[in-house]
């Protein structure tokens, strides 16, 4: 049972007249490719996805060392402490990525955070409290990306045709030129809404007490120990 629903963001940008009435109804319509995907991985990992939201906004990261150049985070895995002082971990997607994608990238995005997500879980259980790498260049955020996932090979190994999109996709970040291209003339370009970050900055600090808070099922705990 999901404890945040996927569209809450969505409703509420409409609601307040941020998001039009076209761009929202779109969402709505296309969130079935999101929700197919997810049925696609649970399937062959008989994992369950974590929650996951859609962003109204598009989220830009730029650094401080590369002048005039940006990189799109069209979703992430995000782990944040709760009000129970535990570690909850949410897949975040970005409007245009829903409403530009081709299906088969969103469905190599889903895979790909939730590969993100299985190695959050295996440093939780680890007690891996460690902190991850900052960086400050997009090319070194996208490297660093690819190094956080677990294999694809082994937990989608029932499924060759999406680790094919994952290799084709994700070579040093995603790759999918029509996407952006979309993104920047639909998006950008008609100022819609965006979110600028800085890449140093984009992690989050999770307290120690957390992580021995944390509590996962026996059967992800099991997998993630069978894949790592």
């Amino acid at each position: 049972m999901r404890t945040i629903h996927p569209l809450a963001l969505i409703y509420k940008s409409y609601t307040e007249g941020i998001l039009d009435s076209k761009t929202y109804k779109q969402i709505i319509k296309r969130v079935e490719i999101v929700n197919d995907a997810v049925n696609r991985i649970e399937y062959v990992t008989t994992v369950k996805f974590p929650d996951f939201i859609i962003e109204p906004s598009l989220i830009i990261g730029s650094s401080d060392v590369e002048f005039g150049q940006h990189a799109i985070l069209y979703a992430r895995t995000i782990p944040y402490p709760t009000e129970t002082n535990k570690i909850k971990i949410i897949i975040q997607l970005c409007a245009p990525l829903i409403l530009y994608g081709l299906k088969g990238t969103i469905h190599a995005v889903m895979a790909h955070e939730f590969l993100h997500y299985l190695n959050l879980v295996k440093n939780i259980l680890e007690m891996n409290i460690n902190s991850d790498t900052i960086t400050v260049t997009s090319f070194e955020t996208s490297f660093v990306d690819d190094e956080k996932t677990l294999n694809a090979k082994s937990v989608y190994k029932g499924d060759r045709s999406l680790v094919r999109m994952l290799d084709s996709k994700f070579a040093n970040g995603l790759n999918d030129t029509k996407l952006d291209t979309k993104t920047q003339k639909m998006w950008i370009s008609k100022n819609k809404s965006i979110q600028s970050i800085q890449l140093s900055k984009n992690y989050t600090k999770l307290p120690i007490e957390a992580f021995f808070n944390t509590k996962f099922d026996d059967h992800l705990i099991a997998m993630v120990q069978k894949w790592n």
